[in-house]
């Protein structure tokens, strides 16, 4: 299946009009080169509404001195949703400036991280990321990988396609 260039889809999701890089893709290929959907993390969907993140604020998006790329956005996640499964090629980090968020990584227990908070996303760890709560989350997501690179391939059949 051809990967498909679309809209950043931060901690997530973000809004189509961004001008990051972020690839969807249907089935993806495991570790045995097999062809598969991923529609849960540890064998349950993560709960919330799948939208993407609103209201994303560029942060930096420049090379650093060692010719990686260095993105931080700021985005909201609002109550009630979550990211479609996704993986990040390279890891990053998230940031809760306010509100909650339920992080959901595949061979690892869900965590729980309120505002004040980061955690590190696994590079190539299926995973997502939900507000339970009933305040909207603020996040800021850091990312260095190399130039062209996506920070984010989303799994998760239907979403973003």
């Amino acid at each position: 299946m051809i990967l498909r260039l679309t809209a950043l889809a931060l901690g997530l999701s973000f809004a189509a009009a961004n001008p990051l890089t972020a690839q969807t893709a249907g089935p993806h290929t495991g570790h045995h080169g097999a062809r598969s959907s991923v529609s849960t993390i540890n064998g349950a969907v993560p709960p919330g509404i799948i939208r993407g993140l609103e209201e994303v604020t560029v942060v930096l998006d420049t090379l650093t001195s060692d010719g990686q790329r260095l993105v931080i956005t700021r985005g909201i996640r609002r109550a009630g949703t979550r990211v479609g499964i996704h993986v990040h090629q390279h890891g990053g980090h998230t940031c809760v400036l306010s509100g909650t968020i339920t992080d959901f990584v595949e061979g690892k227990p869900n965590s729980v991280w309120p505002a004040g908070t980061c955690y590190y996303m696994p590079a190539n760890t299926p995973m997502s990321a939900a507000n339970l709560g009933t305040e909207d989350a603020v996040l800021m997501d850091t990312f260095q990988l190399p130039p062209g690179a996506p920070t984010i391939t989303i799994l998760e059949p239907g979403v973003g396609q």
